[in-house]
């Protein structure tokens, strides 16, 4: 269980995260939510709102596995839970390791999405060792379980998913490993973008991309998924 001490600093940290999403540009107006894990039937995230980054540490929701709201205070009375509960919970019921999730709307993943092109991490070193393989899952309606259940199918072997023509979910142990993630992800899809600009990729070489999934497994970051580096 999450103590109170902890539970103030992760709706700070949450707060925080939203603030620099929005700076970034990878959410805008109500797009855009996060979330956190609590406790074994509790879960935070943010609130069904215009502009997130104004959000008050307060206002965030707490809510068991049902996607029930729990815990209602003055602060939030009103608000209720993200409409993307059913993408959250998908991520966090079928990774236990997962403590913190991010869903933004960076332009370039999407547009690559939108091109029907994918944001490959082989153009960048650093990609292929935090991301390892970017999996791209077939679209689902946002806010529905559908796209809870697509999510579900994919997030046990990758920790960072783009969802055509909407945006891109992240995962890690904390909110700000998944943050982390999605700076590097939307990093990793601008490089596609000058790539393609440049002409075209060429390949790095299978024997320089097993070095790097070496890497991961040397920093415990490997994933079965990780060999698909190795398609193309």
């Amino acid at each position: 269980m999450t103590d109170n001490a902890n539970e103030q600093q992760l709706r700070q940290d949450m707060c925080k995260v939203l603030d620099m999403m929005y700076r970034r540009k990878f959410i805008g107006g109500p797009a855009g939510n996060i979330s956190v894990r609590l406790g074994e039937d509790r879960f935070m995230m943010s609130p069904s709102t215009h502009f997130k980054h104004l959000l008050k540490p307060e206002q965030m929701i707490i809510i068991n596995s049902a996607g029930e709201k729990i815990e209602e205070t003055a602060a939030n009375r009103g608000l209720g839970p993200t409409s993307e509960v059913p993408m959250h919970l998908a991520a966090f019921l079928n990774r236990p390791d997962v403590g913190g999730v991010v869903h933004g709307h960076p332009n370039n993943c999407v547009a690559l999405s939108a091109a029907g092109k994918e944001v490959r991490s082989q153009v960048l070193t650093e990609a292929m060792l935090f991301l390892g393989k970017i999996r791209h899952i077939p679209f689902a309606t946002p806010t529905t379980q559908e796209l809870g259940d697509k999510v579900a199918e994919h997030i046990v072997d990758y920790d960072s998913l783009v969802l055509p023509y909407h945006g891109t979910l992240t995962v890690g142990k904390t909110i700000w490993d998944a943050y982390a993630l999605l700076e590097l992800l939307e990093q990793a899809a601008e490089i596609n973008c000058l790539v393609q600009s440049c002409g075209g990729e060429i390949p790095i070489g299978k024997d320089r991309i097993e070095s790097m999934i070496e890497l991961r497994k040397k920093y415990d970051m490997h994933k079965p998924s990780d060999l698909e580096l190795l398609d193309s």
